[in-house]
């Protein structure tokens, strides 16, 4: 047991001495190198979810929707946030329009098209707001976009650390027992407060590149915000592994499970912590 272990926790360091330094370097650059590399794990995350479904005998396009997936982050990367919506109306009609017309009836076309481009806006369709965050700060290659950018994603590790740990030693009181079994009360708790401390930590050590003007309580305020939204997109993500009888969404990155196991919190973070900013300031 302690080789087996000790093999997966290699595998765990090794993927993420890969993993975030290509995703700084992509943060600090920003624009269409940014896209690139979301665009990719939305489509990974995309195919994942179909071949999910499609392990539980429930038909999906997964390369259709991993495309579809990738063009709601290049499109949320070539046009205003203002305009997405109406081109992302009209790529998601496009899409299931030829979905329906080219699935033969008994290949139950409804189901691909809900599952495929379900699958397609739920991973790019929201990654696309973590490009609108960026752009928040830098125009171009720069550390204060990325600053911006990394906050909810630091402090959601931090948060679901602190969730994890705590939940093992003393966790008891289960928080969706149904859903995911091992999620307790007490580590959704040290998780909401570490995420509140983390956001006020991180404003502080990054005032240097980025001019915060949140005061306290916004700043508190925005950590619990982003932790609920992150344990909530978590919990998302495990109904649809419950559904289909997986432990992981794919084994693509060893160790770490799949695209979307790695990105299914970020999922519901990056909406919510645009918004919040967008209407509170930085």
């Amino acid at each position: 047991m302690t080789g087996r272990s000790g093999g997966e926790l290699a595998k765990r360091v090794a993927v993420a001495a890969v993993g975030i330094p290509i995703a700084l370097g992509a943060g600090y650059l920003g624009g269409y190198w940014l896209a690139a590399f979301l665009a990719a794990f939305a489509a990974a995350a995309a195919s994942e979810l179909c071949q999910m479904y499609r392990g539980r005998g429930m038909p999906s396009a997964p390369r259709v929707a991993a495309v579809t997936a990738a063009a709601f982050v290049m499109l949320a990367a070539g046009v205003p946030s203002t305009d997405f919506v109406v081109w992302a109306t009209v790529l998601t009609l496009s899409v299931a329009t030829a979905l329906t017309i080219g699935t033969r009836p008994e290949q139950q076309p409804g189901l691909i098209v809900v599952i495929s481009v379900f699958a397609a806006a739920y991973t790019g369709g929201l990654l696309a707001f973590s490009l609108w965050l960026r752009g928040l700060g830098d125009a171009g290659p720069g550390w204060s976009g990325a600053a911006i950018l990394f906050l909810p994603v630091a402090v959601t590790w931090l948060g679901d650390t602190a969730a994890y740990s705590v939940g093992r030693a003393i966790g008891r009181h289960k928080l969706a027992p149904v859903i995911s079994p091992k999620k307790t009360w007490e580590g959704a708790i040290a998780g909401l407060l570490a995420t509140a401390v983390g956001v006020v930590a991180y404003i502080e050590l990054t005032r240097p590149l980025v001019p915060w003007t949140m005061v306290l309580w916004e700043a508190v305020a925005f950590g619990i915000a982003i932790s609920v939204a992150g344990q909530l997109g978590d919990l998302f993500e495990s109904r649809f592994k419950r559904d289909c009888g997986v432990k992981d969404s794919s084994n693509l990155l060893p160790g770490h499970g799949g695209a979307l196991d790695r990105v299914d919190s970020l999922l519901f973070v990056f909406p919510v912590a645009y918004a919040y900013i967008m209407i509170v300031g930085i």
